[in-house]
C-alpha cells in the first residue's frame, strides 16, 4: 500500500530535487488556455483546481493571475510541481482508508475487509444525458475517482459530494500523471479498501488504455468492473445523423487511431483494407495526421471525392462541423480552425447526414447504384 508514495515521491524528487518544498505556480504559467466555455476538464482549467482544491487547500490558486502570464515553463517542471503538491494530501487520504480497514480487520464493525474495487468508467463523447445509469450509480458510491481530460465538467457534477478528485489527463505535450503512475494510483487506493472510479470520456476499451489498467489490477488480484460507455463514434455519428453502417451504403465499420505511436505527422500504418469503399472509416484523435492518412487512403484506391466530415467537441453545445470531399478535408479543417478534440468520419455514409451539404440526390444515387 505504500507504494504510490514511495514511486511518485522518488520519481519527482530525483528529476527535480528544488522540488523538495514546492511552491504553488500561478494557473497561467502551468499552461491554463482551455476556452472558459469548453465543456471538458482541460488541462490546468480553473474549475479544475476549484474540484480538486482538496489537494491544495493550503495553497490555493490565485486565479487573478489565469490571464496575466505569457510563456509557461517546462511542462516536466510543471507535472512534477503539481505531483510534490498532491503527494501530501494523497498519504492523508491513504492513511485514512488503512485505518478504517484496520479497524474492520480488527473486528470493530464488522464490514467487508478486503480490498476495493475498481471501476473503468466511460462517461460517453460530453452530453451528460449520454451517461448510462449504471455509471451514474457507481459515480455517485465512490471515494475517489480519477478522471481524464475528455470527461466532461457535467459529468464530474453528478459525483459524491463525499467523494475525492483526481485530475490524471493527458493533453499533447502534456500528461498529468504517466501510464504507471495511474497504475500505481489505482492499485494503492483499491488495495486501501476504497472504492475506485476511473473516468474515461467514451468506453473506456475503446482508445482508451482501459485494456491495460484492467490487466496490471487483475495481475495484482485486484477486481475490476468495467461499465461502458457511449463511444465517440456512436454517439457523434448519431448527433449528426450518420448511419456507421447502411444496407447497400457501408458493411462494415473501422475504428482507427490517428495518433502515431512514435509521434510525428505520420498515422499508423494503414493496410490496404482501410480504403475500402464500402467500409465506414472513424479516426479518432487524427487532426495532426490527417493530411497524411488522406493522402494514403486515396493511394491505396479510395476515391478523393469520398464524402468526409470533422467534428469538434462532438454533442456538446459547442459543437463544430466540417463536411468535405476527402481530398479538401484536410484544408477546410485548416481554415475553420478545429482544435482538439474531433473525430473524423469518412465513407459514403456521410452523405446520407441531413447535414451533408451538397445535393441529396447525390446520397440517394449511391444507395440506389448498390
Amino acid at each position: 500500500m505504500a507504494a504510490l508514495a514511495h514511486k511518485l515521491s522518488l520519481s519527482y524528487r530525483k528529476s527535480s530535487p528544488h522540488l523538495h518544498k514546492p511552491k504553488f505556480l500561478p494557473v497561467c504559467s502551468i499552461g491554463y488556455n482551455s476556452s472558459p466555455s469548453s465543456p471538458f476538464t482541460e488541462k490546468h482549467s480553473i474549475e479544475r483546481y476549484q474540484r480538486d482544491q482538496w489537494f491544495y487547500k493550503n495553497q490555493q490558486p490565485d486565479h487573478s493571475h489565469v490571464f496575466s502570464c505569457s510563456t509557461p515553463p517546462d511542462p516536466d517542471f510543471i507535472r512534477e510541481n503539481d505531483i510534490a503538491l498532491q503527494l501530501p494530501e494523497l498519504n492523508s487520504l491513504l492513511q485514512v482508508l488503512r485505518e478504517k480497514r484496520q479497524g474492520c480487520e480488527d473486528g470493530g464493525d464488522g464490514g467487508k475487509c478486503g480490498p476495493g474495487n475498481v471501476f473503468l468508467v466511460g462517461t460517453g463523447p460530453g452530453d451528460p444525458d449520454l451517461l448510462t445509469l449504471k455509471a451514474l450509480k457507481v459515480i455517485q458510491k465512490a471515494d475517489l475517482l480519477l478522471y481524464d481530460r475528455l470527461v466532461s465538467n457535467d459529468v464530474l457534477d453528478l459525483v459524491g459530494p463525499d467523494a475525492r478528485l483526481l485530475y490524471v489527463g493527458k493533453t499533447a505535450g502534456y500528461h498529468s500523471r504517466t501510464q504507471e503512475e495511474i497504475h500505481e494510483l489505482l492499485l494503492s487506493f483499491a488495495e486501501a479498501g476504497a472504492t475506485v472510479v476511473r473516468l474515461k470520456g467514451g468506453d473506456p476499451l475503446v482508445f482508451g488504455r482501459g485494456g491495460e489498467e484492467m490487466d496490471f489490477l487483475q495481475q495484482q488480484g485486484i477486481q475490476v468492473k468495467v461499465i461502458p460507455g457511449i463511444t465517440a463514434a456512436s454517439g457523434i455519428a448519431a448527433e449528426l445523423g450518420v448511419p456507421l453502417t447502411h444496407r447497400g451504403v457501408a458493411n462494415s465499420v473501422r475504428f482507427l487511431t490517428g495518433h502515431s505511436r512514435k509521434g510525428g505527422t505520420d498515422p499508423l500504418f494503414i493496410a490496404e483494407n482501410a480504403a475500402d469503399p464500402d467500409s465506414t472509416l472513424v479516426v479518432y484523435m487524427g487532426l495532426s495526421t490527417l493530411p497524411s492518412l488522406a493522402l494514403k487512403l486515396m493511394h491505396h484506391g479510395l476515391s478523393p471525392v469520398t464524402p468526409a466530415v470533422a467534428v469538434q467537441r462532438g454533442t456538446t453545445p459547442q459543437q463544430r462541423m466540417v463536411f468535405s470531399e476527402l481530398k479538401d478535408l484536410a484544408d477546410k479543417i485548416s481554415v475553420a480552425g478545429l482544435v482538439s478534440p474531433t473525430l473524423i468520419i469518412i465513407g459514403n455514409v456521410v452523405a446520407l447526414s441531413p447535414l451533408w451539404p451538397h445535393s441529396l440526390k447525390d446520397a440517394s444515387s449511391m444507395v440506389e447504384a448498390k
